[in-house]
């Protein structure tokens, strides 16, 4: 089979692409400027030259599905879980505390807002030291 005749152009590069050309010639230890630049074009410009990076990139694309899959997974338990202790939490709140009479839910209600505000600024103040229950020391 005869070689194809070649054609000489000059050609002009961005920097930024030519240090990564330069960076690909060192990595592939290839010094040829015109082999890195005929590569990439036929990258570009023809999918017959893609397929292993092509299979490479559905099997990252793949795993990154699984990844994501099993993270939701993870989180719908989570959420789950948050919404039993909510519940939990809730019945057992109603169980123990009895409901208040009429004349005194104003003043109540005056007091639980106060405590809110106090207790989510404690909160918001706080946020940068948070940690989990299991991470702190015992008092």
């Amino acid at each position: 089979m005869a070689k194809a005749k070649r054609v000489q152009k000059t050609v002009y590069f961005d920097e930024d692409v030519w240090e990564a050309m330069e960076k690909q010639m060192k990595a592939s230890h290839n010094p040829n400027v015109s082999a890195i630049v005929n590569d990439g074009l036929r990258y570009a410009m023809f999918p017959e030259f893609r397929n292993d990076r092509d299979a490479d990139l559905v099997k990252l694309y793949n795993q990154f599905s699984a990844s994501l899959a099993l993270h939701r997974k993870k989180t719908a338990r989570d959420l789950a879980f948050m919404q039993e202790l909510m519940l939990k939490f809730t019945h057992e709140f109603f169980m123990h505390h009895p409901s208040i009479p009429d004349d005194d839910k104003d003043s109540k209600d005056v007091e639980a807002n106060a405590r809110i505000d106090d207790f989510m600024e404690k909160i918001v103040r706080g946020m940068s030291e948070l940690k989990p229950l299991s991470d702190r020391e015992e008092v």
